[in-house]
């Protein structure tokens, strides 16, 4: 018997085990996203939200909150939760830190202080029109983290460093600026909690190209990404240029990530837990765990936007705040459950 004889039925095993999660993971995800719909302050029977997408009736209230409210809420949940995991999970292996997020390349930080020179400067307080210079200083925030960190022939260490660094920076002159300008403040602080509120379609068909090119990308990295976790040097042996591949996963992350905070504002938790959690069903490759990143990053947004909406919680939780509260038990439970072999 050879080796690959001898394998085959594990490897058989595995993937029909990842098949059945997948299948279980998708249903779960749809099962959420109906709920999402029907429930919130004013529960909805199903039988309007049926109607609300085959017979539309502009005049009953119940329609006007489906498909004014809570329809694209629940796309930019799916958007935000799938973009910051699956940039997480690129994020973890390009620099090969567990405890890496999207944060780590200062994105996060960068959209930040371009939003409050935005309120600063121009006195904008119309959270719509923080949708570009949230994503213009995220891209730039995330161009000098890669330039900083030794462009494509930088190191990991590096980038985290680099990220690092200008993430204080930003966070210090951000600061700095809310300290002298209260109404500055006021309007920020909304923001920076990180939710789906005021989301319209308009808002989500203008980013959809950043995520589209952003998943893309990610897509083709995760290619790269399973090269690269056999050593760099054993990737050029075969054929793999590193700096370009390297490249490729930075400009999926600034896309995905950058598209996300400028829509939904600088949510954490999400880009950190979701991988692990992924990797559990997915193992070592780069590709499945890339999928089921996004799935359950898009269930776990969608989950804490709705308990966010629920009475219990005032009917008006931020859906960055729930993520958190959700995301923090379930990473202290996977290190308590499976140790450091979970990271």
């Amino acid at each position: 018997m050879t080796i690959l004889e001898a394998t085959s039925p594990r490897s058989d095993h595995r993937a029909s085990a990842r098949q059945i999660w997948l299948l279980t993971v998708v249903l779960s995800l749809l099962w959420l996203s109906a709920l999402s719909l029907r429930f919130g302050l004013r529960p909805i029977s199903w039988h309007s939200i049926w109607d609300s997408f085959v017979a539309y009736d502009a005049t009953n209230a119940n329609h006007l909150v489906l498909q004014g409210m809570r329809l694209p809420r629940l796309l930019a949940a799916w958007l935000a939760g799938a973009a910051l995991a699956g940039s997480g999970a690129l994020i973890q292996s390009l620099t090969r830190n567990p405890l890496a997020d999207p944060g780590l390349l200062g994105i996060n930080g960068g959209a930040s202080l371009g939003v409050i020179l935005c309120i600063f400067l121009l006195g904008i307080s119309d959270p719509a029109s923080f949708v570009w210079v949230a994503m213009g200083g995220g891209l730039i925030s995330t161009v000098l983290v890669f330039f900083l960190g030794g462009a494509g022939q930088g190191t990991p260490l590096r980038l985290i460093l680099a990220g690092a660094a200008l993430s204080a920076l930003f966070l210090a002159l951000g600061r700095s600026l809310l300290l002298i300008s209260q109404r500055s403040l006021d309007v920020y602080r909304f923001w920076v909690l990180g939710g789906l509120d005021g989301i319209e379609m308009a808002t989500l068909a203008a980013l959809l190209p950043f995520f589209a090119l952003g998943a893309t990308l990610a897509a083709v990295s995760s290619f790269n990404l399973n090269a690269m976790m056999l050593g760099e040097d054993t990737a050029r042996s075969l054929g793999l240029r590193v700096g370009l591949a390297r490249g490729l996963a930075v400009c999926a992350i600034v896309c995905l990530c950058g598209a996300t905070v400028s829509m939904a504002g600088p949510i954490a938790f999400v880009g950190l837990i979701v991988p692990h959690m992924a990797r559990r069903f997915s193992g070592a490759d780069m590709r499945w765990c890339l999928l089921f990143s996004a799935l359950l990053g898009a269930g776990l947004m969608i989950l804490a936007d709705l308990m966010g909406r629920l009475p219990v919680f005032g009917g008006n939780m931020q859906a960055g705040v729930m993520a958190a509260l959700l995301g923090g038990p379930a990473l202290v439970w996977l290190i308590r459950r499976y140790g450091g072999a979970a990271l």
